[in-house]
């Protein structure tokens, strides 16, 4: 018998929709960024094309997790003999700035950061692509069912967390 991956649901089809476009930026790492920081578990990048007082950041992280079961509800009858696992974390830190096209002089910075925490056990069964499709499901909780506009994001942003079909 041969081993089969089951994320566990079932995406329900969408009338209409048959797939989603996310509008990834274009990183140029080998053009626009240096290294800042580096160390075995941790890189930081600097985007040489950002502002020397606004300088975009991105950090990736990896941490080996000894016990990716800690603090989930699984019991321990269907636990995975190994437990081991990994933690990546990439983030990026922006500096986005205001200015008035009539008042030169009025300048207000703004600082924004985004990250996204991957918690993956070592196991064989689980695949990079695998790996990416849980990432494609995480953003689209930011957005309606089957939507590419902002309506949600615009109410998250507001502390209205329940998505308007629910």
């Amino acid at each position: 018998m041969a081993k089969q991956l089951n994320t566990g649901y079932t995406d329900t089809p969408i009338s209409g929709v048959t797939a989603l476009e996310l509008n990834r930026g274009l990183l140029n790492f080998q053009a626009d960024f240096r290294v800042k920081e580096e160390s075995a578990k941790e890189l930081i990048a600097v985007n040489l094309t950002s502002p020397v007082d606004r300088i975009e950041r991105v950090k990736w992280a990896a941490t080996e997790i000894a016990n990716v079961y800690t603090g989930t509800p699984i019991d321990p009858s269907v636990m995975a003999p190994s437990r081991r696992g990994v933690s990546i974390v990439c983030q990026i830190n922006e500096t986005w700035s205001v200015t008035d096209t009539v008042d030169a002089a009025y300048r207000v910075d703004l600082p924004v950061q985004a990250h996204i925490v991957l918690k993956v056990p070592a196991n064989e069964n689980i695949t990079s692509a695998q790996v990416e499709q849980l990432v494609g499901r995480l953003v689209s909780g930011l957005y309606d069912t089957g939507s590419e506009t902002t309506t949600r994001l615009t109410s998250l942003l507001r502390g209205s967390l329940k998505p308007s079909d629910l």
